[in-house]
C-alpha cells in the first residue's frame, strides 16, 4: 500500500507549495524555539562575572593563559590604536609593557599564582587590581 504525503484537502498546486512553506517554517520555529531555550539553562545571574582571586586560583592552566592573552590583546589593539593616533599611551598600558614585555603567559600566570598563595585571606582582589598594583605600578619607570 502506498501512503500519500498530500493531505487530500490540498487539491492545487499552489496549495501544495502554500503547505510546504508553512511546514518548513513550522519546523524552522520549532528547533529554533528548543535550540534557544537549551542555552537559557546555562545563564547565569551575573554573565560576565569579575576574575578575582578564588576564580583565578580555580581556573586551569589553559584558562589564565587564556585570559591574560585576552588581556594582553587588549592592551596590544590600545596601544596601536593611540599610537595610530599619535597619542599617549595610558599608565595602564605603559606599565604592562614595561612589566611583562620579556614574561611568557605562563610566566604571567605563575606570578598571579605565587601572589595569591602568599596571600591566602586577599582572594576577593581582582585579577586586574593585583597585576596593576603588585606588578605593574611598581615597576613603572616615569
Amino acid at each position: 500500500m502506498l501512503i500519500s504525503l498530500r493531505p487530500q484537502h490540498l487539491t492545487t498546486e499552489v496549495d501544495m507549495i502554500i503547505f510546504r512553506y508553512f511546514s518548513v517554517f513550522l519546523l524552522a520555529g520549532l528547533l529554533f524555539t528548543g535550540a534557544s531555550s537549551c542555552f537559557a539553562q546555562g545563564t547565569t545571574t551575573s554573565p560576565a562575572p569579575d576574575v578575582d582571586g578564588y576564580v583565578w586560583m580555580k581556573s586551569t592552566d589553559p584558562e589564565k593563559k587564556a585570559f591574560l592573552f585576552g588581556a594582553g590583546t587588549a592592551v596590544a589593539l590600545e596601544y596601536q590604536m593611540r599610537a595610530k593616533r599619535s597619542e599617549e599611551p595610558s599608565k595602564f598600558i605603559k606599565g604592562w609593557i614595561e612589566a611583562f614585555d620579556n614574561m611568557s603567559w605562563a610566566e604571567m600566570a605563575s606570578s598571579l599564582d605565587k601572589y595569591y598563595e602568599a596571600n591566602p585571606g586577599k582572594t576577593d582582589r581582582l585579577v586586574f587590581d593585583v597585576l596593576w598594583h603588585e606588578m605593574i605600578k611598581p615597576n613603572l619607570k616615569n
